[in-house]
């Protein structure tokens, strides 16, 4: 598993990646260029994750759009209505991009990165993706600082810790506890498995364990249906980890 580094967006103007290798003396030798890496001014300290688990998808997504409908008294008829700027970034994976549009989009797998760089969705919008893909398509995709090689729903949360949120309220993290199901939102979906397929979550369990211990000054919040959603018995460790309700997630995050 990939080992990162505990840093942050505000601190680091570019990396160095490596662009071409050379075998000299029995060892690799790579060429570096500075990769710069954008600022992102803040909203908040508050940032939303969303995976692809179905019960991320039970909550309704268009409260995070960027700006939203919202009412009050007014004088002129009984309502009026005014533009709010949402407080946070929300992060999404792979085909969320189908039917929402986040702030950014976390894409990994080589079926889901030709699926979303053969449609328009790149021209208008930030997807952030490993350093292989980079060249294959260029200028259409964004690095993910570091190249961590994980599952999307950690990168996800990985990049809001990254930008300096304290608090990243993550929305889907499913995971998988039955052998003849699986919670995937896109099941029987092109490039995802069917509904019926038997998967293992431990990679995705462990992949974002290791976010949470890299990052344990920031709280990661895992927001289910239910207070007793099951959850994984290792993230119960991490002291910067928690479990909240859909209820509580509104009133906490002033949603």
């Amino acid at each position: 598993m990939a080992t990162l580094q505990k840093l942050y967006r505000k601190n680091i103007t570019a990396e160095n990646i490596n662009t071409v290798g050379l075998y000299i003396d029995d060892e690799w030798k790579y060429q570096k260029e500075p990769l710069p890496i954008t600022q992102i001014p803040a909203r908040s300290k508050n940032a939303v994750v969303i995976g692809n688990g179905i019960s991320g998808h039970q909550f309704d997504l268009s409260i995070f759009l960027p700006y939203r409908e919202t009412t009050d008294w007014g004088e002129i008829g009984p309502w009026k209505y005014k533009r709010q700027v949402n407080n946070f970034y929300t992060y999404g994976c792979n085909a969320i991009y189908r039917n929402f549009k986040p702030d950014f989009v976390v894409a990994t797998g080589k079926d889901f990165i030709n699926e979303i760089a053969n449609s328009t969705y790149c021209l208008e919008n930030i997807v952030y993706t490993n350093l292989k893909y980079l060249e294959q398509y260029p200028n259409k995709f964004h690095a993910v600082p570091q190249n961590p090689e994980l599952n999307s729903g950690a990168i996800a949360a990985y990049l809001a810790a990254f930008d300096g949120h304290s608090k990243v309220f993550m929305l889907g993290f499913d995971g998988v506890d039955s052998n003849q199901d699986n919670y995937i939102f896109y099941a029987d979906t092109p490039n995802y498995p069917s509904r019926s397929s038997v998967i293992n979550e431990e990679y995705w369990v462990r992949s974002l364990n290791h976010i949470m211990t890299v990052y344990n000054n920031t709280e990661f919040i895992r927001v289910c249906p239910t207070r007793r959603f099951r959850q994984p018995e290792m993230w119960k460790y991490n002291l910067n980890y928690r479990q909240i309700d859909f209820r509580q997630f509104v009133l906490e995050a002033g949603v």
